[in-house]
């Protein structure tokens, strides 16, 4: 099997920087995490706030139906919800590694279901796929 810890090690440290990246988005200028939401339907800008803080506007050139699609896709990617992805993924590194540490039958399995989540990170310089090539 390819180097499974190799590939523990790439997934742990690109879920921590995430982590600190996601943990740092989701503050307000007041440093308090507060839930993204949409604003106020008819306010004068579209966009995300968090409190009563507009964290981004969205403009997309494309009429007010594409904004507001855009907006809500930022709200249903904000950070209290990628961080439990991060979560998630961290929980499957932390199985594969189980799994191939106690030498159980199911790691091949569990390593390619970690490989197809690590697609995310592949034009990483440290992606192992690129340091292979």
């Amino acid at each position: 099997m390819t180097d499974v810890w190799e590939w523990c090690e790439f997934l742990w440290a690109r879920i921590a920087e995430e982590q600190r990246v996601t943990e740092g988005a989701g503050l307000t200028p007041d440093g308090i995490a507060r839930p993204w939401e949409l604003t106020e339907a008819g306010a004068a800008d579209l966009g995300v706030r968090a409190g009563d803080h507009v964290l981004a506007t969205v403009r997309t050139g494309r009429g007010p139906w594409a904004d507001h699609i855009v907006a809500e896709h930022r709200v249903r990617t904000q950070p209290r919800h990628t961080l439990a992805e991060l979560d998630a993924l961290a929980s499957l590194v932390d199985l594969l590694a189980f799994c191939v540490s106690h030498e159980l039958p199911v790691a091949n399995e569990v390593f390619h279901v970690a490989v197809k989540f690590a697609a995310r990170y592949r034009e990483h310089p440290d992606h192992p796929e690129q340091r292979q090539s």
